[in-house]
């Protein structure tokens, strides 16, 4: 079969089993089941999604400390071109901001960089990464890629940027890649997002808040020390409760 045959049918059988699950009561969990079971019939090697650039990685590392977000492949989900792919094995490099798949079918093949572009979104560990440059809400660069939705409400969004950054470091008079964990913050708040980088600009975003945030950031000082998401999660769940 062409391969131009073979997309033609596969977007006719993807377009049926929409409509199918659309109309199927529980409709997320039938449309979910619906893609997998087509995915095992079309065979996943076949699938766009394991189609892409080969990972290249030659970094030398000491300690484990390598780019990526999760320690191992982990099992996660993907909505990849418009479409819904489960139980794939995933990876995270926060170094350049790219998804990782590493496919597991008849052929099995090297780990592959997905195209960001056609990336929506991606779920690991029951939390779910949101690609905000394909979604085009914002034109600044700062706010771009991958980030971590933390509160999702119809007042204040809470996303995390998770990255690293490289250097080379010597050890043993060889050359090492090193890597630094960087997190950084930002809200969507009346179609705008805003860089939370420290309590001003806080108290900027929401003057009338000014006393209820310089409180909190005074009787919770331990806590953002030790678990800086935690800390502006539970910020952020308060100020949706209290602002209108």
């Amino acid at each position: 079969m062409s391969s131009r045959r073979f997309n033609q049918l596969k977007f006719s059988f993807y377009t049926m089993l929409s409509l199918v699950a659309y109309t199927t009561q529980g409709q997320n969990d039938a449309s979910t089941s619906i893609y997998d079971w087509y995915d095992s019939k079309v065979g996943k090697e076949n699938l766009d999604i394991n189609n892409g650039k080969i990972l290249l990685n030659y970094d030398k590392i000491l300690k484990n400390n390598d780019r990526f977000y999760f320690q191992n492949y982990t099992l996660g989900s993907v909505v990849y071109d418009n479409q819904l792919y489960n139980n794939v094995l995933l990876n995270y490099d926060i170094n350049n901001d790219d998804l990782i798949i590493k496919p597991n079918g008849e052929n099995d093949k090297m780990p592959i960089v997905l195209n960001k572009s056609k990336i929506n979104s991606f779920n690991v560990n029951s939390k779910n990464y949101i690609n905000l440059g394909y979604n085009k809400i914002s034109n600044d660069e700062v706010i771009s890629g991958f980030y971590e939705e933390v509160i999702l409400n119809n007042r204040v969004n809470f996303y995390v940027k998770h990255k690293k950054d490289r250097r080379q470091i010597i050890n043993d008079n060889l050359v090492f890649d090193d890597f630094t964990k960087i997190t950084s913050y930002i809200i969507l708040y009346k179609n705008q997002y805003y860089k939370i980088t420290n309590k001003k600009s806080l108290t900027t975003i929401f003057p009338e808040l000014k006393k209820t945030i310089n409180e909190y950031y005074s009787n919770n000082s331990s806590i953002e020390k030790a678990n800086k998401v935690k800390f502006l999660e539970d910020l952020f769940k308060y100020i949706n409760t209290i602002i209108k």
